[in-house]
């Protein structure tokens, strides 16, 4: 019994069909290939029907179909008379080799055609159903007209035999000449293919199709089958979703179309059968069938790194993986795979919502996010690079995974794979510090390399910073995207914390133009790991995408040392400067000491620029960590002008500043450098200053001529103090000259000067005076203090010494003494006559 198999393929059947305006020409008629068929109709001769018009049989093909097959033959008319013959008067019977006769019917499309015009000629496809009978050797074709004097009123006018030797099937290895949609195209079977995938067995049929024509071959609605040699037949469908393709003129394409077969089924001597339906007549017609190539077994799976070619809406787009690597992480092999697409074609097309799944040899299917596929145009000639990611688990075999693309099922058919394509093992590079790598992506082709690596404090914990060179390679100018960073620190993700930090507001690189972004992170400062993997991603809106990757174990902890009374080159766009160490001084008390460091930073900018924003801390030689604290100007500064930086730390006591390293850095905030004034959040450009401590010793007194509280100098001249009889005070004056070093810029000045005042008995007095304010700027000024004590109402004189202390936080330092006689001033003598008389 015939039975046409229901076939699962990957797409929906655009089958070859002819368009409306075929129903004025020829049905799949020969159009002069000389082949065996050609020569054997030829060799039938023609039938006259009268005088000067004849008619030949020129083609004849069955179909075989459940309510009968269905046998149609072309006749070819000729009238070379003076008059329209009408086909009325004429008509055909087919006599099978089993006897029965059955009269001829045109076709839906051949019934408008009555009349055969003078002097021209005309092909007329008839059909007939012949039952179950399946030869066509042997098959007569007979023609009559109407003759009202005879019995019957049928005239027979002659037969056309079919030879033993004839066949439909064209020969394996030759082509057809068809006419389709008025366009004369040569049809060949190219190739067969088995096929085996998810667990299952296709056959893939190459077809060829020259377009001989001068407009393009389109909108088609051919139907093909595959036929076994056992009979069963199945439904092919076209190897592209779109269900169509597009042939130009003098163009020769092959296009491929797939079917699901039984796996035990013999694919020796297979037919390619393509059909047309009459929906008028609700019957499939035969086309033309080809005698398929001996069968070919393939690999579906495309090799590694080659070029895979598809269709989409009738462009040619080309895929390639051109880059997989391989990580470990936990108990999942993780997979980055970078394809490459490009479109060929003469329009944009959108990418179909392919399905990705990694394929292992043991037979499991892993589901991959296809997110970064989600919209993607391609317009003519572009190529696009697109980054995907597959988790795997360990206990699979790494070395022998396929992607399989797909695109989604219609109308819940299920799809063969658009691509499989072999996933090559290879693990993920080490990048070397300083040694520079490819990358491209779909902003441009760049070369990148890790410039440096370093691990330092923050606060309670520990940050990473990561600075990363991108050079443009490419031949124009390329638009940065905006980016976004994944830190894996071994085993542990550090994304939350991550930040970008770029030292200038470039978004663009012209070519070979290289630009440096650094990637910062905090990890626990106890924690270790010998292992970096840092992501950078492109966004755009709700689209994120890769832009590089980088894995290293270079995790030296380079900081710069500058020596003592050497100096440090900043060089951060529109900052750069030298800085060096002033002086530091320790601040001794009982609870605990303070580091005070003054630094000088000069600005190497040709224009007035704001100076970076210091970040500090101070080091043990036992590797303790003490933040400081950083004060610095906050308003511009002139070319080659000077900042006073200055910074201190609060030690515990025993902590020795003998050794003490001063790290320095410029300190970042919401992905840029900090404003100055403004809360860091991290640090870049590390180095580490070796310090020159001193301990601050008691300077001999008798010296306060020249005080040291840089910016400032203070110099007394001399005082004096003055005990006023029964007043309880004690005056003092202070002689001196104050100035100022106006070279430096500095921020606000902390440092507080601390007059003390012993008297004769040893008592302790002070005033806090602030410079400039208390004690005015410039040459021979004076200052009066008083002090109040009991014990001033009985001193007659002596001397007092005056002590200066730079006061820093609470912390003091005694900068020198001096000794200065105090004078005692009796009061006047009251007059008490002066109001009074006298008496007798």
């Amino acid at each position: 019994m015939y039975k046409r198999l229901k076939s699962y393929a990957v797409v929906l059947l655009s089958a070859m069909m002819f368009s409306q305006s075929l129903a004025n020409g020829t049905y799949a008629a020969s159009t002069g290939v000389s082949d065996a068929a050609v020569f054997i109709f030829d060799k039938l001769g023609s039938i006259a029907l009268k005088s000067n018009v004849n008619v030949k049989l020129i083609d004849m093909d069955i179909l075989e179909q459940p309510s009968g097959n269905i046998l149609i033959y072309t006749l070819s008319y000729s009238n070379g008379s003076s008059n329209s013959v009408a086909h009325v008067d004429y008509f055909s019977r087919v006599t099978t080799n089993g006897g029965s006769v059955i009269q001829g019917k045109p076709i839906t499309r051949e019934v408008t055609k009555k009349i055969i015009p003078p002097n021209s000629s005309q092909i007329v496809t008839y059909y007939v159903n012949i039952g179950k009978s399946t030869r066509l050797n042997g098959t007569k074709v007979t023609l009559f007209t109407w003759d009202f004097s005879s019995q019957d009123y049928q005239k027979k006018l002659g037969v056309f035999t079919i030879p033993a030797s004839y066949s439909a099937v064209v020969p394996q290895g030759q082509s057809k000449e068809i006419t389709m949609d008025n366009l004369l195209v040569t049809i060949k079977a190219e190739s067969l293919q088995r096929l085996k995938t998810n667990g299952k067995i296709y056959m893939r049929v190459g077809v060829s199709f020259t377009n001989l024509g001068k407009k393009v071959l389109s909108d088609t609605v051919y139907k093909a089958y595959l036929k076994s040699a056992g009979g069963s037949v199945f439904d092919l469908k076209l190897e592209n979703v779109s269900g169509s393709f597009n042939v130009q003129s003098q163009e020769k394409k092959t296009v491929y179309y797939l079917t699901e077969v039984p796996s035990y089924m013999k694919t020796e001597q297979m037919i390619l059968q393509f059909e047309q339906e009459d929906e008028t007549l609700k019957i499939m017609l035969p086309v033309k069938s080809f005698k398929l190539p001996a069968v070919t077994t393939s690999d579906l799976a495309v090799a590694n790194y080659a070029v895979k070619k598809i269709s989409i809406k009738n462009n040619t787009v080309e895929m390639q993986l051109k880059s997989a690597s391989v990580y470990s992480e936990n108990d999942s092999a993780k997979w980055n795979l970078e394809f490459r697409l490009k479109n060929f074609g003469n329009k944009a097309i959108t990418l179909p919502a392919y399905e990705l799944t990694v394929k292992a040899a043991e037979g499991f299917s892993i589901p991959v996010d296809s997110k970064a596929l989600e919209n993607v145009t391609l317009k003519p000639l572009e190529e696009k690079i697109i980054n995907l990611n597959a988790d795997v688990p360990l206990e699979l075999n790494q070395g022998k995974l396929q992607l399989q693309w797909t695109e989604p099922s219609v109308d819940d058919k299920v799809i063969f794979p658009t691509a499989q394509f072999n996933i090559p093992y290879s693990l993920e590079n080490n990048n070397l510090m300083g040694q520079e790598y490819t990358v491209q992506n779909r902003y441009g082709k760049f070369m990148v390399k890790l410039v440096s690596y370093q691990r330092l404090p923050w606060d309670d914990t520990d940050q990473i910073v990561t600075n990363i060179s991108i050079r443009n390679t490419g031949l124009t100018s390329v638009q940065l995207p905006s980016l976004k960073a994944i830190v894996k620190a071994g085993m542990s993700d550090q994304s939350s914390s991550a930040q970008i930090v770029t030292t200038n507001t470039q978004t663009s690189l012209a070519p070979n133009e290289a630009t440096e972004i650094y990637v910062i992170a905090k990890v626990p400062y106890t924690y270790s790991f010998n292992q970096l993997k840092i992501v950078l991603q492109a966004t755009s809106g709700d689209e994120v995408t890769k832009f590089l990757s980088m894995n290293t174990s270079s995790l030296n902890n380079v900081i710069h040392t500058i020596s003592v009374g050497e100096t440090h080159q900043m060089n951060s766009l529109s900052k750069k400067a030298k800085v060096s160490e002033r002086r530091t001084t320790t601040y001794n008390e009982n609870s605990s000491n303070l580091i005070y460091t003054e630094l000088e930073m000069i600005n190497e900018e040709p224009r007035q620029s704001k100076q970076a924003q210091l970040v500090a801390y101070y080091k043990t030689p036992d590797n303790q960590f003490f933040k400081a604290v950083v004060s610095q100007s906050i308003t511009p500064t002139s070319p080659n002008g000077k900042n006073l930086v200055t910074i201190w730390s609060k030690l515990p006591q025993g902590v020795s500043t003998s050794d003490l390293m001063l790290y320095i850095g410029e300190g970042i905030a919401d992905g840029k450098l900090t404003d100055l004034g403004g809360t860091s959040t991290g640090f870049i450009n590390s180095v580490k200053l070796a310090l020159t401590p001193n301990t601050v010793t008691v300077i001999p007194h008798n010296n306060l001529t020249s005080v040291d509280l840089f910016p400032y100098n203070l110099s007394v001249a001399n005082a004096a103090g003055t005990i006023t009889e029964e007043k309880g005070t004690l005056d003092v004056v202070v002689n001196y000259s104050l100035s100022e070093k106006e070279d430096f810029e500095a921020g606000h000045y902390e440092h507080k000067l601390v007059l003390e005042l012993i008297d004769p008995y040893g008592q302790s007095m002070e005033k806090t005076l602030e410079l400039g304010a208390d004690l005015p700027m410039g040459k021979n000024k004076s200052y009066l203090a008083s002090f109040n004590s009991n014990f001033h109402k009985i001193l007659r004189g002596g001397s007092i010494r005056i002590n200066l202390y730079d006061e820093f936080q609470g912390h003091r330092m005694l900068l020198g003494g001096q000794s200065y006689p105090l004078t005692y001033i009796s009061a006047e003598p009251k007059n008490s006559n002066s109001n009074g008389s006298s008496g007798n």
